[in-house]
């Protein structure tokens, strides 16, 4: 019997790119073309393939052949249906799909009712973390005000929102250390007007790091904080909860499909510097075991949903059945 082809389109070879990879060859022949690459993409002979499977749902459908009828599964990024500039591009490419998957109700249900998709024809997995890598192995006493940030460095992430709360918490004299983990654009600035100012020496910032780094360095601290303007399923979030460190994130509405507030996690006002500081203040002011219970129950969150070996199955079953 003849395994099927599938085509891979992405933008870079990252994270979810890596991961959607490794799932689909458990069922297709698989190549990967990369739009970062600026190779020729005329090259490929496309029309040997039974599947396009292609992320995000902007720049990577734009390179096929408008003519093509090999069907396509398009997968969002959740920046992809967000971004305003990307719309009209959007737009036209969602018409061109046969399914697709994205890792939030809300995404689905924004893609619904702007871009009249049909429902049926979206399916919602949560592409997850490394269980096995982040899952919380000790017990926390939650004793120590130390929080672990780790966004990279641009502006949706709104890293700088985390600077102007934590300065608030400083010129009342909340005591706090804050590391951050990751690199980008804002950082240098960031940095240099961090070194000036009088709460220098509470502030580290480490660069990028390894998802092993990174797990090392969660069972050092108790609390994350992600002041994120917008995003799907943060992978970052799911290890975050994994580890079971206290969880303080915008309530931006996929943040809210992970956060109970008060219970999972803590919810802030999205884009408030003085919310996010209320809130962190207000954290700190909570009862060990308190907090204990809400890591708990934030981690079995993260054990139920954010499992990507179990939901990689899902994903599979909805590529079998673009082409069945």
């Amino acid at each position: 019997m003849r395994v099927p082809r599938a085509l891979y389109i992405g933008e870079t070879r990252g994270l979810h790119d890596l991961r959607f990879l490794e799932a689909i060859k458990e069922k297709f022949e698989v190549n990967a073309y990369f739009t970062s690459n600026y190779t020729n993409f005329d090259s490929y002979n496309i029309e040997e393939y039974d599947l396009i499977v292609a992320a995000p749902l902007t720049g990577t459908i734009s390179v096929i052949p408008k003519n093509l009828t090999i069907p396509i599964v398009g997968i969002s990024l959740a920046y992809d249906v967000t971004s305003e500039s990307l719309s009209s591009d959007l737009r036209v490419n969602l018409q061109r799909c046969k399914l697709i998957v994205c890792d939030c109700k809300y995404i689905k249900e924004k893609i619904i009712k702007e871009y009249s998709f049909n429902q049926k024809k979206i399916s919602v997995i949560p592409f997850g973390c490394d269980l096995d890598l982040f899952q919380s192995k000790s017990q926390r006493k939650f004793t120590e005000p130390n929080i672990l940030v780790t966004r990279n460095w641009y502006p949706t992430h709104s890293n700088k929102i985390i600077i102007e709360a934590l300065h608030l918490l400083h010129e009342q004299g909340i005591d706090f250390q804050c590391t951050f983990i990751g690199d980008g654009p804002e950082l240098q600035e960031t940095k240099k007007k961090v070194a000036q100012s009088s709460m220098s020496s509470k502030i580290i910032f480490l660069g990028s790091k390894s998802p092993k780094e990174i797990q090392k360095l969660m069972n050092k601290f108790n609390f994350y904080v992600s002041a994120s303007r917008s995003d799907g399923s943060s992978v970052s979030l799911m290890e975050a909860m994994a580890a079971g460190l206290i969880c303080i994130v915008s309530d931006f509405p996929s943040n809210s499909e992970w956060i109970n507030h008060q219970k999972s996690g803590f919810l802030f006002q999205n884009g408030s510097a003085k919310s996010l500081s209320k809130t962190i203040r207000e954290v700190l002011q909570i009862k060990p075991e308190v907090l204990s219970s809400i890591s708990h129950l934030g981690t079995e969150v993260a054990k139920t949903k954010a499992n990507w070996t179990k939901n990689r199955v899902d994903f599979i079953r909805v590529l079998e059945s673009a082409i069945e």
